[in-house]
């Protein structure tokens, strides 16, 4: 099971490819942000789109629904499309994000595969198992009060976590994502570390209430600990707050 879990080494296939929707959904994110465009604010229309990337109408829906699913835009019949929400202008900071509509998959890549990884590992842990995912949860915390971005450690937090599931199906679902999986916990690191102490503590909260429903052998709650968790960090990365 640890041999499989080891979440790094070649990239999984495909998750460097770029779609015309990607681009644009990029795009529109470096529109908003170095405009800049505040909330409330009218985007192109779809045809000026389709105009100035010489694409289908299908694919400029396809990013502006992306973008409406995230949380960034919103539409209203008659006035188009608007900016709802501004993204965290950190996100194009970060020099390795490549596409960052394919960090949004990513992230909801994490939160199906280890919402249900964290259901199981609640049902069916160990005494030394746990005691594996207590003390990767104490590194963190260990790491982040010392000004430490802690992502070896929140690594091999989720990484105890899945072990303890005993599933190598969804383990393996989990490690294809390979050295992806380790760029999202840099990602959103990277930024929670430069915006405030609380945004740390807020994680650190978040970690224990897995660690407790765990604990409990409580599965629902398990899963929703770390479903809640995975939602707010990709809301601490990608919105402003």
């Amino acid at each position: 099971m640890k041999d499989e879990l080891r979440l790094g080494g070649e990239p999984a296939r495909g998750t460097g490819s770029t779609t015309l929707a990607d681009k644009i959904y990029d795009d529109i994110l470096h529109l908003i942000l170095h405009k800049p465009l505040p909330e409330g604010s009218r985007l192109p229309t779809e045809a000026q789109f389709c105009q100035m990337y010489a694409v289908s109408r299908t694919v400029v829906r396809e990013a502006l629904s992306r973008l409406k699913i995230d949380g960034i835009v919103t539409s209203r019949r008659g006035q188009g499309s608007m900016v709802l929400r501004r993204p965290n202008a950190g996100v194009l900071d970060y020099p390795e994000i490549g596409s960052i509509a394919t960090m949004q998959r990513l992230f909801e890549f994490r939160q199906v595969i280890e919402a249900e990884i964290t259901y199981f590992a609640a049902t069916r842990h160990n005494a030394e198992e746990f005691a594996r995912i207590r003390a990767a949860h104490d590194a963190v915390q260990d790491a982040l009060s010392q000004g430490h971005p802690g992502i070896e450690e929140d690594r091999l937090f989720h990484l105890a976590i899945a072990e303890a599931a005993h599933n190598a199906f969804l383990c393996s679902a989990l490690a294809s994502a390979g050295p992806q999986f380790i760029k999202s916990i840099e990602f959103a690191r990277s930024l929670s570390g430069k915006i405030s102490p609380q945004r740390i503590a807020k994680v650190c909260e978040e970690h224990e209430a897995i660690v407790e429903a765990i604990q409990q052998r409580d599965p629902e709650a398990a899963r929703h600990a770390m479903n809640e968790h995975l939602t707010r960090t990709r809301t601490r990365v990608f919105l402003e707050e």
